[in-house]
């Protein structure tokens, strides 16, 4: 798969088609999941499960976008053992699908959701693992361009012509920090060194999906190494917080990837330097 190209392709949509989705495409995901979607964690148990529309009904009051639910062909739902690290897993497994269904002309929205047991009653799913990840898909509607107020400040107001509700809040330059929290100096200079691979890997984590795009994280590039860093905010919840996480780190390795060999990320590592209160290193790549 060409990730810098589908990263930049894939599309959230908030309305879907009737249309359903050819089952030779849905097999396609399938084997794909079976012998190509990376895990995170490999050793955690996960399961695939492929909806139709008929469970909108389970779904209406237990899963949605922003406690909506998006009436679509069909829902993704990655199944998972408990763990600590169950839902970075998740979304890292599941936007990898996702950018496999992008590659297969097929358009996605990530859906949230508070109560594993709440859905798994309502579907009738009788298995110990537990609802990790939901993602609605098919064919979405066609939309007019909408205009994107970025209000920076009174003087500063930012318009912009988006498409399909999307536009990450933050680029490059505002996620990631060099040697201590804030400071940028040797950031330009890093990226020229290092011929371009590291810009495309962190272009393609600031195009990471994040609930309500907020992006509550960053990167802190310190003694070569990078650790992404989680923000708090009053927004995303822990559940969200992690599938957020798990997001960005399968763009940034996925496009790493493609010029340095397989990236492995390290979870939870210890703290690094220069991090002010209300941040913790989620995770750490060692270049």
């Amino acid at each position: 798969m060409n990730y810098s190209a589908m990263i930049q392709n894939r599309r959230s949509v908030h309305a879907f088609r009737e249309k359903e989705v050819p089952s030779e495409a849905i097999g396609q995901l399938r084997s794909y999941y079976e012998k190509t979607c990376p895990r995170l964690v490999p050793e955690i148990a996960t399961e695939l499960i492929v909806l139709d529309k008929d469970a909108q009904p389970a779904l209406e009051s237990s899963a949605g976008y922003n406690q909506f639910l998006i009436g679509a062909p069909h829902y993704l739902l990655l199944m998972s053992a408990p763990h600590s690290y169950a839902a970075i897993n998740a979304g890292y497994m599941m936007e990898d699908l996702v950018l496999k269904l992008t590659e297969l002309d097929i358009d996605t929205c990530w859906m949230t959701f508070t109560d594993s047991d709440k859905i798994k009653k309502a579907l009738s799913l009788a298995t110990p693992l537990e609802v990790a990840a939901i993602v609605a898909f098919g064919y979405g509607e066609k939309t007019a361009k909408k205009l994107r107020l970025n209000i920076l400040s009174m003087s500063q107001i930012d318009v912009r012509a988006e498409q399909q509700y999307y536009a990450p809040k933050k680029g490059v330059n505002d996620l990631v920090h060099m040697g201590s929290w804030s400071n940028k100096s040797g950031l330009d200079e890093m990226m020229d060194f290092y011929d371009n691979m590291l810009w495309q890997s962190f272009y393609a984590a600031s195009l990471s999906p994040s609930y309500l795009n907020r992006q509550p994280y960053g990167f802190l590039v310190q003694d070569h190494s990078i650790y992404l860093v989680q923000q708090e905010d009053a927004y995303t919840d822990n559940l969200d917080a992690a599938l957020d996480l798990g997001i960005v780190m399968l763009h940034f390795s996925a496009v790493a990837s493609q010029w340095a060999g397989q990236v492995r990320w390290e979870l939870s590592p210890a703290a690094p330097d220069g991090l002010p209160e209300g941040l913790r290193s989620a995770a750490v790549y060692h270049m």
